[in-house]
């Protein structure tokens, strides 16, 4: 499932190429993927594209968004009309996105430039909602973003883990408590701030505290630069249907039975919540 940075990167590539546009049409292909009357968009000019957690928010001058969620396969790729019929050279393996539509595309937003933002998503988990205000979104709920370093503060950081026994890993990841961190990030910070996953939040030192929060900024904005992460079995895409470039950089994600680049000892794989969890256990206590 795309996390913070992946997401991110399709706010910054989406407010580039669709600000200022009206959508002139909405084809739902599928239609348990989209929620909401598709006349309230249609229409309307795009005012900019935000982010809050993993969810990307196309704002529109009626004070209506659309709200994206690809969930775990799911893709968002723009395309102009004079090369919508344009491959990518990154564009192999299971989820790639060749020519427009595919067999993939369950919503199609056009825009009056001739351009078209496709919906692709091979397993019909994520949706896209028509929606009046964030609330309807439980917006309320959500901690803050987990790489700002203003309001994902020490101390902040220090109150929520003070109040639970259960694993670090997964209270990292609980996103009412710290938006936009999943599985993939929450290992990576973990191995770069030595701590075990399974460790108790609320036995972490105060110098742990610190290590991780600054691992967890660190990482999610590193990540961002490198225009997030697309492993060989991910289905997650830029704009462009190109991949991107972060898992060239990870160090222990999906890394099971490989040399720690620490110590040389060999990553171990455990399940936490569900979820495959890499460390090394030499590393990391």
């Amino acid at each position: 499932m795309p996390e913070l940075p992946e997401v991110e990167t399709l706010r910054l590539q989406l407010d580039r190429a669709i600000k200022g546009l009206r959508i002139s049409e909405i084809q739902i292909l599928k239609s348990k993927s989209f929620v909401g009357e598709p006349k309230e968009v249609i229409g309307k000019k795009v005012v900019g594209v935000q982010r809050r957690a993993k969810i990307t928010l196309i704002r529109l001058e009626n004070g209506f968004y659309l709200a994206i969620h690809l969930k775990l396969t799911g893709q968002l790729i723009y395309r102009k009309e004079e090369n919508k019929f344009k491959k990518v050279t990154e564009n192999n393996g299971p989820f790639a996105v060749g020519e427009l539509p595919n067999k993939f595309t369950r919503i199609i937003i056009s825009f009056d430039n001739g351009g078209r933002l496709y919906f692709n998503d091979m397993r019909i988990f994520g949706w896209i909602k028509v929606i009046r205000n964030l609330q309807e979104l439980g917006e309320e709920k959500l901690g803050p973003e987990a790489n700002d370093d203003k309001k994902f503060t020490l101390e902040y950081f220090k109150n929520i883990l003070g109040r639970t026994g259960k694993p670090i890993k997964l209270v990292i990841m609980d996103q009412e408590k710290l938006a936009g961190v999943g599985n993939i990030y929450a290992n990576e910070a973990l191995f770069a701030a030595g701590i075990d996953p399974r460790k108790p939040a609320k036995k972490l030192s105060d110098k742990e505290t610190a290590d991780l929060r600054e691992a967890i900024i660190k990482i999610l904005n590193e990540a961002i630069v490198h225009k997030g992460s697309s492993d060989k079995d991910e289905a997650y895409r830029q704009i462009t249907g190109e991949k991107g470039s972060h898992q060239n950089y990870i160090l222990v994600y999906g890394r099971l039975g490989q040399p720690c680049p620490k110590c040389g000892s060999a990553i171990k794989r455990i399940a936490l919540g569900g979820r495959g969890t890499f460390y090394c256990p030499a590393c990391q206590k």
